[in-house]
């Protein structure tokens, strides 16, 4: 592919598609570990507070 010249103030648009794909899909990728972490977070909050919950009854 041919060198374009480009003046200083503007950009590749095709570099800017590329850069915003590879954000996007980033995006994707890091959002997964967030959502299982703020899963386990609730389930070990349920869990602890049912435990909390069964020693007053108990006492």
């Amino acid at each position: 592919m041919a060198h374009q010249n480009l003046p200083e103030n503007e950009q590749d648009p095709g570099a800017n598609t590329q850069m915003f794909r590879a954000f996007v899909s980033e995006g994707e990728t890091a959002a997964q570990p967030k959502s299982n972490g703020r899963l386990f977070a609730i389930l070990g909050a349920a869990a602890i507070l049912v435990v909390v919950v069964v020693l007053i009854a108990v006492l």
